[in-house]
Order: structure tokens, then sequence, then C-alpha cells
């Protein structure tokens, strides 16, 4: 995947030469020859030249209907549970890119407090109507906020944990912006971490059509040293790293066959996309199982102060 690159590219993150990946295939706008996808020589991470314009965000597909709700809680759960079996009941977690509430919605049923924050605000509403129909007692909170502003948010609260779900591949500053969630963790708090691995079997085998490089919105591509180091970087301690997720995040599979069935993309196709991922809960469970899962999941924690 790696070949030489006739003009060396400074990383954006470290300000080290680069060399060249591949020449992705935007799943929305078709092969776009001036982009390509390159890493640090010196730091490791991927990161995508030119960087994408801010975009709105793509919406989360939320579940419609009762059976799609519990089913897509259960995966959900499946994603955190690494994370939530850390935490004591009660204790505060918060959600940075909420999107449409679905996980903070999942945290706050489990007994957590949540503060779930998201900058979109299609998708801030859509989190509001997420929570509307919790139990009673459930203590969540949704503002429309985005990094930088978590200072503000918090207000002098700490936080035992927070969760960057699919987060810092969209970042502008990768390493102001974890320094800000640290500053609002406690000291020990717990950071989790989900991110697009781009040494999965899957980014292999699909290469320039891989899901997950995703150019027109992903600044940023890891794998796990590289994402080890930037975590390291901010004082965080990596205290457990894997491939796993929700069942195996089939999603990355689904919709490198199919583009088109991608319900964030294509609203409309939404059942089949979702028909589809579901049946290729085997083959991600499978990569995930042998360490070449499409997604890196990571629980680091912040240094005492």
């Amino acid at each position: 995947m790696v070949s030489a690159m006739p003009d060396a590219t400074l990383c954006p993150r470290c300000g080290a030469e680069s060399h060249y990946l591949l020449t992705p295939r935007d799943r929305t706008e078709g092969p776009p020859a001036s982009i390509r996808l390159c890493a640090s020589r010196v730091c490791g991470v991927g990161f995508t030249e030119p960087a994408p314009d801010d975009l709105a965000a793509a919406p989360a597909a939320s579940p419609s209907g009762e059976v799609e709700h519990r089913l897509a809680s259960r995966i959900v759960s499946a994603g955190l549970s690494h994370l939530m079996r850390r935490l004591a009941p009660g204790d505060t977690v918060v959600d940075v890119g909420a999107g449409s509430g679905l996980r903070a919605r999942v945290l706050a049923e489990r007994g957590f407090r949540v503060i779930a924050i998201e900058p979109d605000p299609a998708e801030e509403m859509r989190a509001h109507a997420m929570m509307s129909s919790l139990p009673a007692g459930a203590r969540v909170e949704v503002v429309r906020a985005g990094v930088d502003d978590l200072p503000a948010v918090m207000d002098g609260r700490t936080a035992q944990a927070a969760v960057m779900w699919h987060v810092l591949e969209h970042l502008h500053h990768l390493d102001a912006g974890l320094g800000t969630v640290a500053g609002v963790l406690a000291d020990g708090g717990l950071l989790g971490v989900a991110v697009p691995n781009r040494r999965s079997a899957e980014a292999r085998a699909f290469g320039p059509r891989w899901h997950g490089w995703e150019p027109s919105r992903h600044r940023w591509h890891f794998d796990e040293d590289s994402l080890r180091l930037v975590l390291g970087a901010s004082r965080f301690s990596v205290a457990d790293i894997g491939t796993r997720g929700g069942w195996g995040y089939p999603s990355g599979v689904a919709y490198s066959i199919a583009p088109g069935l991608d319900p964030q993309v294509h609203p409309g196709t939404g059942l089949l996309g979702r028909a589809l991922a579901a049946a290729m809960i085997p083959v991600a469970a499978t990569a995930r199982a042998v360490g070449h899962g499409g997604q890196l999941v990571t629980i680091a924690r912040r240094a005492a102060r």
C-alpha cells in the first residue's frame, strides 16, 4: 500500500515528511483525482491531502421502530462494554460528538450521568428527541457544542470518562482537541476512542474503495501505533486497545461493498443498508477475532495532573 511520492508533503500534525498511501475513491463524489492519503514518516499519523472542507455532519443512521432500536442499542452497548465495566453507577460521562444521541441514551439507561455535546444543529435536535422517552430518573444533558466549547459546557465540573466515537478522524487540531478533553477529566479518568483502522483486513481488501477512508470528511487516518502515539502525547496511557466493536462493526464491510446503500449518504436505502450490514456481522466478527477488524477501540487513562 505504501509507494513513493514525487513531492513530499509535510504532515500537518508533526511537520515531518510523509509517504503516499493511496488515492481514495470518495463514496459521495467518485474518484477525486486531486486527493491523496499520506502518512507521516515520524508520528505515523495518516492524513488527507488536501484536508477536507468543513461539512455538515453525515446524519447518523438512527433506528426506526422498536425492533431496530433494541438491536441498535445492543450493538452500541457491546461497543461500549469495555468502558462501562470500568465505571461506577452514577459516574459522569461526556459524549463528544454525540450525533443522534444513541450512545448517550445507552449510557444514561445504564445509570451514568451523561453530558452529550454535538456541534451540528440537526443532529443535536435528533439527540434531544432520542432522550425524550428515557425512563424517569435518567440524567442526560444534550448541548449544541464542539470540542473547543467543552470547558464552557462543563463550567468547572469534571467527568470520570469521555467518549470520542469516530470523532478523532474529524478534528481540525488533533492534539489540541484531545488536550481539551483531558482537561475536563478527573485524574485517572477514562477515554474511550473508536476510529477506523487503516491496517484492517477490509482496508487492505477494498483499497481505495474502503468505506473507512471517507476523504471528504476524515482528516486523519490511524493504525494502532499512531493512535497510541497521539494519545500518549496528550498524557493518556493506553489501558486497552483492540479491533473490537459492536458485533464486529459490520457497516465498514457492507458499505465498502455497496456504497449506495449507506443510509448516512442515501437515507432512502436505510432498510436495505442495515440488512446488508447485518449480513456482514459474521465477516466483521471474524476479522475482529483475528485482530484485523475494521475499527480500533481504545480505553486510555488520563495521567494525574
